[in-house]
């Protein structure tokens, strides 16, 4: 579907809800095209601008930001449902991060004039796209607050709990489980701790049984419980 030259209205009700990861792959009708990747394939690279807007359908992403040095940290994992270099294309900026994918993936590759376009001819999905860039605004203030004043435990069992909601993890029955797509330095990284420290953290929450490991499933018998920790 091609941008039309008259604005449709806004909807009210048209909100989007915390706990739902916003499913816009109709939206696009022929802008994008779709793509598999592999595991490792690099989307956008930190610095240099972007010419499309990526669409996560399936799988899972890394945002790493390195310094002048070539020092680098993760700073952020996307997931089914988010925009990838749209704030670049927005913004006529560079891209803040590089994007790496974690796992296979699919994902709709949108020509950065052709997402432009339809921002600017579109109300309704120019407003999905606000609610979007709000969200993830709030997580990462969120997320920068608890690095500077939460434990590394509770760091760590809010990324768990991230994941969880993050429509990438099959619940069966009270249990949700988690397969990690990150290698453990990844995963320490990302919570800013050591990799020897983050296997002490696992070991402590197995051992009062916040978490238990299955056949490369991280097992999480009460969500809850681990969301008050």
């Amino acid at each position: 579907m091609t941008g039309s030259s008259t604005r449709r209205g806004v909807s009210p009700n048209n909100l989007l809800l915390p706990s739902k990861i916003l499913d816009l792959q109709s939206e696009f009708g022929n802008l994008g095209v779709i793509h598999i990747y592999g595991t490792g394939s690099e989307l956008l690279q930190q610095g240099t601008p972007a010419d499309e807007v990526y669409l996560i359908h399936e799988g899972a992403v890394k945002l790493v930001w390195a310094e002048a040095k070539g020092r680098e940290t993760i700073v952020g994992l996307r997931w089914h449902g988010w925009f990838l270099g749209a704030p670049s294309v927005i913004a006529a900026q560079p891209c803040p991060t590089t994007v790496v994918t974690l796992i296979r993936s699919v994902i709709e590759r949108i020509p950065a004039e052709s997402f432009r376009s339809r921002l600017q001819t579109d109300a309704d999905l120019a407003w999905k796209v606000h609610q979007i860039h709000s969200r993830e605004l709030s997580e990462q203030i969120n997320w920068l607050g608890e690095l500077a004043c939460c434990s590394a435990r509770s760091r760590l069992a809010n990324l768990l709990r991230r994941l969880i909601t993050s429509g990438e993890t099959p619940a069966a029955g009270a249990n949700a489980r988690v397969r990690f797509p990150l290698k453990k330095k990844e995963m320490a990284e990302l919570i800013a701790v050591t990799p020897e420290h983050l296997s002490r953290l696992l070991h402590a929450l197995c051992k009062e049984g916040h978490v238990k490991f299955r056949n490369g499933w991280i097992i999480i018998p009460d969500p809850q419980a681990l969301a008050a920790l």
